[in-house]
């Protein structure tokens, strides 16, 4: 066979089958290259390439083609021709075989609806729980008001104190119904046509931690109802006005409140009166010596010692020793103004032991005498005629004639006052003319005594200022009787920036 033959003959063997592998994969000879054309030439007799149906080499979007010219290049892989796959006669198209989503929508189980109502039920229960706080607020609130009717009511009055009694009775029997117990605590009730006043025996010129706590704790406790606590000492102290500015400048106090001390008072140092200062009696032949700055020595002809004045720190007229014979005789006190206001007589035996004071007005006339001997009444109190008003046996008495006569007469108040003071018990029976009075106190620790009584029901006791929640918790389990318990608003403690 030829040369030629032999190439037709193998030309032939190419389109023996579409299964036959050299079809599949037809090797192009390397010389049909055309370099101008940039393509192979189909060798003679070979006829047009086979494609497949549907399939175009020259889609540039085939993965496979390169601009539709490496074509046998990138068949790396020989392609199986899909044989058609003969249909059942049960087999439904894949269009049908596929189930069919509804079109309508899925039946309403009423799942949106319950959880609506439990939505509702929620919301109904929060509200109720809101609503029983505030009943229970206005119910205590309402009973500590009826508590303040009873406590300053007087027993003449019995129409008032039934209403307040049945109103009483009525709020614990809805106390009882929503809470289950009508044993709950009031807050103390403030009355703000009330007038207010700290009690206290006297103003501390360098308080300690508790006392300068209690002062701003019940200042901020007032203040926080639209309230001013004012202060009413009893001690006499010729330095007392300056102290309460003092306290006013620390923040102890309100910077609006007023302090009223008894001795100030009766001598009426608190009225705007022209005063004279007083002037050193001096004789001719007197002579001073000077000690110190502060200090000058009277001395008589025969160098005697007479008299010794000691002055302030601003050089004011402060206090006068009178001498006989080098024993102290009497002691002149002056207040800030230079103006006398009381003398101290000292036994002429005993130099260390006072036996009468005299105290006097800022016109110099007599208002009080003290005297600490057995043939004298303790104290006499003087008209500014000099007219003998009444005597007392003791200073509670006349704290408390002071008191209902004097500082709180014809006014509706009420005054705190701690179980540490000395005249506690006895500014309890200001109740009696209609005064309220409530006790403080800061610490469960304080004057056990009078801690144990109040518990007990002894004073009669229905309010009470407490210093932190541990004393309230303390006294509402403990007291015997049912108290209206405010604890004083807390201090807040200064943060310093290191």
């Amino acid at each position: 066979m030829s040369f030629f033959d032999r190439k037709n003959k193998d030309n032939d063997d190419n389109y023996s089958g579409l299964n036959d592998s050299s079809y599949q994969n037809p090797q192009p000879d390397q010389n049909s290259f055309d370099q101008a054309q940039n393509q192979f030439n189909n060798a003679p007799g070979m006829g047009t390439q086979f494609a497949p149906d549907d399939q175009n080499f020259n889609n540039t979007n085939n993965n496979n083609a390169n601009n539709g010219n490496n074509y046998f290049f990138d068949q790396n892989q020989p392609q199986q021709p899909v044989q058609p796959q003969p249909q059942s006669q049960n087999q439904q198209p894949q269009e049908q075989a596929q189930p069919q989503q509804s079109s309508q929508p899925m039946m309403d189980n009423g799942s949106d609806e319950w959880q609506y109502t439990e939505q509702s039920l929620q919301s109904t229960l929060d509200q109720s729980s809101d609503l029983k706080a505030q009943l229970r607020s206005q119910l205590l609130a309402d009973r500590s008001y009826c508590n303040h009717i009873l406590r300053n009511v007087g027993s003449d009055q019995v129409d008032a104190r039934k209403q307040a009694t049945d109103q009483i009775s009525s709020i614990n029997a809805s106390l009882k119904q929503w809470f289950g117990t009508d044993e709950m605590a009031n807050e103390v009730y403030l009355d703000n046509n009330r007038e207010y006043y700290v009690f206290t025996d006297d103003i501390a010129a360098n308080p300690d931690t508790t006392v300068s706590s209690m002062w701003q704790q019940i200042t901020m406790t007032l203040s926080d109802k639209g309230l001013l606590a004012n202060a009413i000492s009893v001690t006499y102290n010729d330095q007392v006005d300056q102290t309460w500015m003092n306290y006013q400048n620390a923040g102890f106090v309100d910077g609006n409140s007023f302090l009223l001390n008894m001795y100030n008072e009766l001598q009426g140092r608190n009225t705007n009166v022209p005063v004279t200062p007083a002037e050193i009696p001096f004789d001719a032949d007197y002579q001073v010596q000077h000690t110190s700055d502060k200090v000058d020595k009277i001395l008589d002809a025969d160098d005697k010692l007479v008299m010794e004045v000691s002055r302030s720190a601003n050089h004011q007229l402060q206090i006068i020793r009178h001498y006989k014979s080098n024993s102290l005789l009497s002691r002149d006190i002056f207040d800030v103004n230079g103006v006398i206001s009381a003398t101290q007589f000292y036994d002429h035996r005993n130099a260390n032991k006072v036996v009468r004071e005299n105290f006097y007005r800022q016109d110099g006339t007599l208002v009080l005498i003290k005297s600490y001997t057995a043939d004298e009444p303790y104290i006499q109190l003087f008209s500014e005629g000099n007219v003998l008003i009444s005597t007392f046996d003791s200073d509670e008495e006349l704290i408390v004639w002071w008191m209902k006569n004097k500082a709180l007469k014809q006014t509706d108040a009420t005054i705190f006052i701690s179980v540490n003071s000395e005249y506690y018990k006895k500014m309890l029976s200001l109740r009696d003319n209609g005064i309220e009075v409530i006790p403080i106190v800061m610490k469960q620790s304080e004057n056990a005594d009078a801690v144990s009584d109040l518990i007990e029901g002894k004073d009669k006791v229905a309010a009470v200022f407490v210093g932190s929640d541990q004393v309230n918790t303390y006294l509402n389990k403990s007291s015997k009787n049912k108290l209206d318990i405010t604890t004083l608003k807390e201090i807040d403690t200064p943060i310093y920036k290191q």
